[in-house]
């Protein structure tokens, strides 16, 4: 279904599944990046992904660059489209896209909350670093494009192929997702309340498990930390073990799966350079 003034494409909306999968992706990525894992994802939970603008096709507009902005009309949108309701709401983000769910999930908190409870509402993310740690360091949207397709395969693990037939607007999109992760800041901070769950993707490089552990920083309440045998990109790469996970975790259950609970930031190094802004 596509309604072009909304921000969500939906793979499945049956109106009365017990929850709802939003589907942030990594960046440069679209709406297409979700389609294994909405096929994965059970009958029981409708599935839509986030379309951002600049993202399908050259026709879309221009790619947001802050992550505040285009968050705050995500998260105004949800409120319009699901408060009264009785779903609940997963934010799953992976790379840039839980960056950008935990944003949405804090504007919700912020400014929506009289529309959707806390209780209605959970984040999951994986593959990237803790929203409180510092600043990154050499911006990856200011590279020249054979060094940035470079850091791409290397860091992230992204098909060769795939990196040099980018077209000039999915680069572009790519940069603006890029600069969206390096500037942004947290503002006006409060922890985050809502149940939350950390997926430590064990073949991703790109963020340190100490990284991942920082999350607790955010999140008032206690955090689930998960291992997912996939590399930076499960949405592609393991669908039905991620939509099996995601399926437990929307239902309120305790998957089974490694969970990582002592999950410390003395495990690894507190910083790493900033190898993780997509």
């Amino acid at each position: 279904m596509k309604d072009p003034a909304s921000s969500l494409r939906w793979s499945r909306c049956t109106g009365i599944a017990d929850a709802v999968v939003l589907c942030f992706h990594h960046a440069g990525g679209s709406v297409l990046s979700a389609a294994r894992l909405a096929s994965a994802l059970p009958a029981c939970c409708d599935v839509a992904a986030v379309a951002l603008p600049g993202h399908e096709g050259p026709e879309s507009g221009e790619a947001p660059r802050r992550a505040g902005e285009i968050a705050g009309r995500i998260a105004g949108e949800l409120a319009l489209l699901f408060g009264g309701g009785s779903a609940r709401l997963v934010l799953l983000g992976n790379s840039y896209g839980a960056l950008l769910a935990f944003e949405v999930a804090r504007q919700i908190e912020r400014r929506h909350d009289a529309a959707l409870s806390l209780s209605r509402l959970q984040l999951v993310v994986s593959g990237f670093r803790s929203p409180s740690l510092p600043p990154f360091e050499g911006p990856l949207h200011r590279l020249p494009r054979a060094h940035l397709l470079s850091e791409l395969v290397d860091r992230f693990g992204m098909q060769r192929a795939e990196a040099v037939a980018l077209e000039d607007w999915q680069e572009a999109a790519l940069r603006a997702d890029l600069e969206a992760c390096e500037t942004y800041r947290l503002s006006e901070f409060s922890p985050l309340r809502c149940r939350t769950a950390v997926i430590r993707l064990t073949r991703d490089t790109s963020v340190t498990q100490a990284e991942l552990a920082a999350w607790r920083a955010v999140c008032a309440e206690p955090i689930e930390f998960l291992s997912l045998d996939a590399g930076h990109f499960p949405w592609a790469t393991a669908a039905d073990a991620l939509g099996a996970l995601v399926a437990k975790l929307s239902k309120g259950d305790r998957p089974d799966f490694t969970v990582e609970s002592s999950a410390s930031a003395s495990d690894d190094p507190p910083h790493n350079g900033g190898r993780n802004p997509s």
